[in-house]
């Protein structure tokens, strides 16, 4: 089971969107990961918060301030998750460079469609992050994402 931390300070409408679709997708079978509050092994930084520890690998939402490593994902030009279209009940995700999971599995750039189930459209680029984060912990994309 990998433990994910969400980093705190950023929008308070991203944070519960991604604690309830990694619960949710834990529930469902589609991932095995847990939100823990320790040492994590994806460490979420939503654009705002303050990356406040170590982990394994870090999800970083927004540009700024991303590091080397960390997988980038935004609406910018140099992101490695992107959306390239969105609708209030889904998106097409866009990963543009070869992406390693948790446990190893290599990603290979691709088109992947998403599937929101919310009464409410989330942010988008709080689609972005819960797509990366499960793309990251071996959720499989080849028939799409559905958060």
């Amino acid at each position: 089971m990998y433990s994910v931390h969400i980093a705190p300070g950023g929008s308070r409408k991203t944070l519960p969107y991604l604690e309830n679709a990694i619960k949710k997708a834990s529930r469902e079978g589609l991932v095995d990961a847990a939100l823990c509050a320790g040492k994590a092994d994806l460490l979420i930084v939503p654009r705002g918060a303050e990356a406040d520890r170590e982990a394994r690998c870090r999800l970083t939402v927004g540009a700024s301030g991303a590091d080397g490593g960390d997988v980038r994902c935004g609406l910018g030009e140099g992101d490695d998750l992107t959306l390239s279209s969105i609708r209030s009940d889904g998106a097409m995700l866009s990963l543009r460079r070869d992406l390693h999971t948790l446990g190893g599995a290599l990603l290979e750039p691709q088109e992947i469609p998403v599937t929101v189930e919310a009464q409410r459209a989330p942010e988008p680029e709080a689609v972005l992050a819960a797509a990366g984060a499960m793309l990251l912990l071996g959720a499989d994309p080849s028939g799409g994402l559905r958060l």
